[in-house]
């Protein structure tokens, strides 16, 4: 499992009433104290910020003069595409709600009365960062697959638990006789195979993904995209893809 740390959460908050937004920041502060709470007025001033800072959320009022919150959530996401974004808005309606989320928000809120929506806007805040956070760790872990697997001189390919292909190397891909991945993905590992061998080979595959261990290497014969049979040995482990399990399948000659 991954751990990520959910602390020193640095937030930007942007309303175009500053009075509004230092309350919301203290409020903020104290409610969670790994929290420091940064406020721009409007949004010229927030694109500067965060420019200038290393902002973990973002949290957005809508009525603002010259650009609303719609705007600047548009502006966020052509540079800033993963970094949570919450608005918060005494405007709220249907219409404004389904832009937000055709933009890309993160989470939608709508202003109250009373402090207890500052305990809901907190709480918000921190699932959205917890989450980004997540997602960046498991993308750091991807790159480093690839960076390992891209250039590995084997054939490498990952299968799901539908057995669809959803990963091939370079290697992989030449084995097979493809001129890219685009020509493998989405097919079956039994498409690849002898069909004597289909259906052992998806016993074997089976129990991987049902024990989650390795199987004992066995040789086969592997169909190219070409339809070229060609022999080679597999050794198949259990292994974890974009958050899912997969089976990897490496092939020796």
């Amino acid at each position: 499992m991954n751990h990520f740390s959910i602390d020193n959460i640095r937030v930007l908050h942007v309303d175009d009433d500053p009075d509004f937004a230092e309350i919301v920041s203290e409020f903020l502060e104290r409610k969670d104290d790994t929290f420091s709470v940064a406020t721009a007025v409007g949004v010229d001033e927030a694109l500067i910020t965060l420019q200038d800072t290393r902002i973990d959320c973002v949290v957005s009022d809508y009525d603002m003069p010259r650009k609303n919150g719609l705007d600047f959530l548009e502006l966020v996401r052509d540079d800033y595409p993963g970094l949570p974004f919450l608005l918060f808005t005494g405007k709220g309606s249907e219409e404004i709600a389904s832009q937000a989320i055709s933009a890309g928000v993160t989470d939608y809120l709508q202003k109250e009365a009373g402090t207890e929506q500052y305990t809901v806007l907190a709480n918000r805040i921190r699932n959205a960062v917890r989450s980004a956070r997540a997602e960046a760790v498991v993308q750091r872990t991807e790159d480093r697959y690839h960076n390992l697997v891209d250039t590995a001189p084997i054939p490498i390919l990952l299968f799901g638990d539908n057995w669809e292909a959803l990963y091939a190397n370079e290697a992989a891909v030449a084995f097979l006789d493809a001129d890219s991945f685009t020509e493998i993905a989405g097919k079956k590992a039994s498409d690849f195979l002898h069909p004597d061998e289909r259906d052992a080979a998806r016993k074997r595959f089976q129990r991987l993904m049902r024990e989650d261990i390795s199987v004992p290497e066995k040789e086969y014969r592997v169909v190219t995209a070409e339809g070229e049979m060609k022999t080679a040995t597999v050794a198949t482990a259990p292994g974890y893809y974009r958050g899912e399990k997969v089976a990897q399948a490496m092939l020796y000659r």
